[in-house]
C-alpha cells in the first residue's frame, strides 16, 4: 500500500507542476472536514500541502492530515496527461487505495503518451485486476455479514461486469444466482398475500411480466455481453408492460383504495427494477464507449425515478468518460 508522503513526492520529481488549476478543488481531511479552494504547491521536504481556500485564505496541511482519497484527486490534478510516468504512479497509487476506475484511466493516459511502456503497465494492471476483484469479494462477504443482501449483490454485480474474466467472477455469479430472486421475491411477499385475488384476475399478467422482468434481469448479470443486453432489454419491456396493466387495474377500481394502494407499491417495486437494468446497460455500454448508448439508459433510469442518485452519479461518469474519449472499466 503506498503512502501518501512517498506518491506527492514522486510526482514532484517527475516535474508535476503544483500551480492553481482553472477550476475549483476541495480536499477532505481524516476529520471529515472539506475544504473548498484549490491546491497551490507541495513542499516535498515539508511535507506541506499549500491550499488557498474558496475565501481566499493560504492554508497549509501536513501529510497526516489529509485523507488519503482527497490527496489523490489534488494530485490527479496536477500531473500532466502526457506524463507517463507520474501517470503510472498516479495510477497504481488510486488503484492501491480502491479507485479502480481513476487507476484504469491514468493507465491509458500513460499508454498513450508512451507507448513503449505498454508491457510494465499491463503488469500493473493485472495486479490491479486481482486486487480491485479480492476487494469486491471481501465487500461483498462484510455485507453479507451485516445482512445487507442489497449492499452485497452490488459488490458482487461490480465483478461480474466490470472484471468478467477474473476467477473470483465466477463465484461472484454463483452467490449472485443463488441470492438474487430470493431477495427480489421477497420484496413483494407481502403485497402479494394482501393482493391475491388481484393478482389471480386483474394483475394475473401484469405479474407474470414483473417475475419474468426480475428473471431476466438476474440471467442478464451473468451471461454474455451481447446475451446481457438482449436480457436487459427484455426485463424493460417486460416493465414496461406491468406498468400498463397497473394502470389498468388503477383506473377500474378508481374507487378502492385498497387496490389503488396495492398498485402504487407493484408501479414502486416495478420501477426500481426496470432502474437497476437501465444502469445495468448503462454500465455496459460506457465499458465499451458505447457512450450514447449509456447516456440514453441513465436519461431512461432518471425518468423513471429522478431523483436516483445512483443514476446521476452514473450519468456523470459517462459524460466524463465521454468528453475524455476513455472508458470506465476496471483496468
Amino acid at each position: 500500500m503506498w503512502s501518501i508522503g512517498p506518491i506527492l513526492a514522486s510526482f514532484a520529481l517527475l516535474g508535476a507542476q503544483a500551480a492553481p488549476s482553472a477550476g475549483s478543488e476541495h480536499i477532505k481531511l481524516k476529520d471529515g472536514t472539506v475544504v473548498q479552494g484549490r491546491a497551490t504547491a507541495y513542499d516535498a521536504q515539508k511535507k506541506v500541502l499549500s491550499f488557498r481556500t474558496a475565501d481566499g485564505k493560504d492554508m497549509a496541511y501536513t501529510l497526516d492530515q489529509l485523507d488519503q482519497r482527497s490527496v489523490y484527486h489534488v494530485t490527479a490534478s496536477i500531473v500532466p496527461k502526457d506524463n507517463a510516468r507520474g501517470q503510472i504512479q498516479l495510477a497504481n497509487y488510486a488503484r492501491d487505495i480502491g479507485l479502480y476506475a481513476h487507476a484504469a484511466r491514468s493507465y491509458q493516459y500513460a499508454e498513450k503518451a508512451d507507448p513503449s511502456l505498454k508491457p510494465e503497465i499491463d503488469q500493473e494492471r493485472v495486479l490491479g485486476r486481482r486486487l480491485a476483484a479480492d476487494y469486491c469479494i471481501q465487500q461483498a462477504q462484510a455485507a453479507f455479514a451485516k445482512n445487507d443482501v442489497k449492499e452485497a449483490e452490488r459488490w458482487l454485480s461490480l465483478l461480474v461486469e466490470k472484471l468478467p474474466n477474473e476467477p473470483q467472477a465466477e463465484q461472484a455469479a454463483a452467490v449472485l444466482e443463488q441470492h438474487y430472486m430470493a431477495e427480489r421475491n421477497a420484496r413483494d411477499d407481502e403485497l402479494e398475500r394482501e393482493q391475491a385475488e388481484l393478482l389471480e384476475k386483474d394483475l394475473k399478467l401484469g405479474k407474470e411480466r414483473y417475475d419474468r422482468m426480475i428473471e431476466r434481469t438476474k440471467q442478464g448479470l451473468t451471461a454474455r455481453s451481447s446475451q446481457s443486453e438482449a436480457l436487459w432489454e427484455g426485463a424493460i419491456a417486460d416493465g414496461e408492460v406491468v406498468l400498463k396493466e397497473i394502470g389498468k387495474i388503477e383506473k377500474k377500481y378508481a374507487d378502492d383504495p385498497r387496490v389503488q394502494e396495492g398498485g402504487a407499491r407493484y408501479r414502486q417495486l416495478t420501477i426500481a427494477q426496470m432502474v437497476d437494468a437501465h444502469l445495468h446497460l448503462a454500465s455496459r455500454y460506457t465499458v465499451s464507449s458505447s457512450y450514447n448508448k449509456a447516456l440514453k439508459h441513465t436519461n431512461a433510469a432518471l425518468a423513471l425515478d429522478p431523483q436516483n442518485e445512483q443514476a446521476r452519479a452514473q450519468r456523470a461518469r459517462i459524460e466524463q468518460a465521454s468528453s475524455e474519449g476513455i472508458g470506465l472499466n476496471w483496468f
